[in-house]
């Protein structure tokens, strides 16, 4: 008989409930609050919006640097070293406060540039806030050490305090800057806490280092900071250049049917969490038994996207009407694409982040996101400058599907020991 006790304790179990609660929370409090915000801020307002928060997207990758990985591998592999791990914590701190500071001279030179654009310059300036947090941010910490129950509640905690005074607070178009402070109140709660409580639990401190410390930290992670800038790309350019291109109503639109795969993906990334720290020590034994485990996990989880992905196509046009209303329903077409690259964005996380990123081929799989992303740029900016928001939802779907084959290319190379 199966022990359900026995089991739930496991650590990967465990991290994987705790993953799953907070990302739970994380979808269900858009689906809570998009539909509301959409309509009482409307399509031209929410894409002014989401013009902003587009930008912040890439400045969050800057300030992230790629930790999320590059860090949490190095903190699963140092059992619980306490003197090493506070030397990663006080570096990664180092590093994003410096490179926080690059993107607030960033954003002075885009304000400067582009002063026509006044009310998006100060949605940019107001959701920097949540930079901050993004700063004293430490899911990598907490997951290389298996521990994802505290920043779970954090996260919870934060996002809940967020959803609540946006409820009470923003009731017209005219509340969009209070909107973008509220909601990036969220990410700075959750930075404050978080340190908060790793210094409790975890005796986490600041600790002396050099300037090479950080200058080493910032060359370890950077095969996977230019993955993940790359990765950002493919999934943001798309709103860039319908911003470039299009009314902000249109953005506005793309924009929030877009959130759907989006938020579905929410429901994928605690699995990738949970596998990725299991893959990369099965990697450690042998990179045979380690793409044998991927392989299990990828005919398992892929087949379910890919049904859930064609249901959720045929109910596309229903689920965008009583999601955001008349005014976004005419566009409904859009998010059948979109559910597609949803698929292949699964699939390529298996060849990806488990299997290439998980046995240290990080300049491979950096390699792959440089070629794929000259071509997502080229294709966006074609698609989207001839056919619009037409143009955006297909993109994706070909972004990803050029990703896939470069990356499936990398691994038959590891294969054939080339």
């Amino acid at each position: 008989m199966i022990n359900i006790k026995k089991i739930l304790k496991k650590k990967a179990v465990s991290n994987g409930v705790w993953l799953y609660l907070m990302q739970i929370f994380n979808t269900i409090i858009p689906i809570l609050t998009l539909p509301y915000v959409t309509r009482v801020l409307g399509s031209s307002q929410f894409g002014i919006f989401s013009i902003a928060l587009n930008l912040l997207g890439y400045y969050q990758v800057v300030v992230e640097y790629g930790f999320g990985m590059s860090a949490t591998r190095k903190v699963v592999l140092l059992e619980k070293n306490n003197k090493k791990i506070n030397k990663i914590f006080t570096c990664v701190l180092c590093s994003r406060i410096f490179l926080f500071t690059l993107c607030c001279l960033m954003t002075l030179l885009f304000y400067i540039f582009n002063p026509d654009r006044g009310v998006e310059n100060i949605c940019l300036i107001v959701l920097m806030i949540g930079l901050i947090g993004n700063c004293f941010q430490l899911n990598w910490l907490f997951q290389g050490l298996q521990q994802m129950k505290f920043i779970s509640i954090v996260s919870i905690l934060s996002r809940t305090i967020s959803v609540i005074l946006i409820f009470l607070f923003i009731k017209k178009p005219e509340d969009l800057y209070l909107y973008c402070f509220l909601y990036s109140s969220s990410q700075f709660i959750n930075g404050i806490l978080a340190i908060a409580v790793s210094k409790i639990k975890f005796s986490l401190k600041i600790v002396k280092i050099t300037i090479d410390d950080v200058k080493n930290e910032l060359k370890e992670g950077w095969y996977v900071f230019t993955t993940q800038l790359s990765s950002k790309v493919f999934g943001a350019i798309g709103i860039t250049f319908l911003g470039m291109f299009a009314s902000t109503s249109e953005v506005g639109i793309y924009s929030a049917i877009n959130k759907i795969p989006n938020m579905i993906i929410f429901a994928w990334t605690p699995i990738s969490q949970v596998l990725y720290p299991i893959s990369s020590k099965k990697m450690k034994e042998s990179y045979e038994i380690g793409i044998d485990f991927v392989k299990k996990m990828q005919i398992f989880f892929v087949p379910i996207a890919f049904f859930g992905a064609i249901l959720l196509s045929f109910f596309s046009k229903y689920i965008i009407e009583i999601a955001f209303g008349e005014e976004y329903v005419k566009y409904f077409y859009w998010a059948i694409p979109l559910f597609a690259w949803l698929v292949v964005s699964i699939n390529n996380n298996f060849w990806g982040i488990q299997a290439l990123l998980g046995s240290g081929h990080d300049k491979e799989y950096s390699k792959c996101f440089q070629i794929g992303v000259v071509c997502t740029m080229v294709s966006n900016f074609v698609l989207i400058y001839f056919f619009k928001g037409n143009g955006a939802c297909i993109a994706p779907l070909l972004s990803e599907i050029i990703l896939g084959v470069f990356l499936y290319k990398e691994l038959r190379k590891l294969k054939n020991g080339e």
